[in-house]
């Protein structure tokens, strides 16, 4: 797929580049797009505001080759769209996207619908409960974070677990766990330095 050939060698090229210490991120300097790198296993993720939503550009080290993938948040705690060489899976929610106050309202859920390659597939639920507050450092930066679980339980797969560590300050996710269905955790990604803007 050209889009993602595109999108790796911009990855690859960017994440070459010297990031910037001594400084910590801003909510303003988000707007500009920052890249989230973890070094070992190599993963690295362009996050960047278009208008309501967030784009990412992600690259990431599986079974020994770099794999592209972009998506597209309603949220950032909430994907809607995915593109992988695997092909595009989009989640259409019915509910409306109210996940700001989430602190307050502690739960919000949405029957969601799954569509691969622009056919639906599958349908279930989403939801997402808050766990309290946390902190999470990049670069010796500390963010305040929101501890959100969230679940995806479509009808012809296992549930799709995450605790997502979230910065409401920067409107960013800026580590996440994969959970098994016993709360075990199974994977994680936690980022080692940022970067500020992307020169595409």
């Amino acid at each position: 797929m050209p889009i993602l050939l595109r999108n790796l060698s911009l990855l690859v090229g960017i994440t070459l580049a010297v990031p910037a210490f001594g400084n910590c991120l801003t909510a303003n300097e988000t707007k500009q797009g920052v890249l989230l790198t973890r070094e070992a296993p190599f993963y690295s993720v362009f996050y960047k505001p278009d208008g309501p939503v967030l784009t990412e550009q992600r690259l990431m080290e599986r079974d020994g080759s770099l794999q592209p993938v972009s998506a597209v948040y309603v949220h950032p705690l909430l994907v809607e769209k995915r593109v992988s060489a695997s092909g595009t899976h989009e989640l259409k929610y019915a509910n409306a996207i109210a996940l700001d106050d989430l602190p307050e309202k502690k739960n919000w859920q949405s029957d969601t619908t799954l569509f691969i390659n622009g056919k639906e597939s599958d349908s279930g639920t989403t939801s997402m409960r808050f766990d309290g507050w946390g902190e999470e450092t990049i670069a010796s930066c500390s963010y305040k974070v929101w501890a959100i679980n969230s679940r995806l339980k479509l009808t012809e797969l296992p549930p799709i677990i995450f605790e997502q560590y979230y910065s409401p300050e920067l409107h960013l996710v800026l580590r996440s766990v994969r959970l098994s269905t016993a709360n075990q955790p199974l994977s994680e990604v936690r980022f080692d330095r940022f970067q500020i803007g992307w020169g595409n």
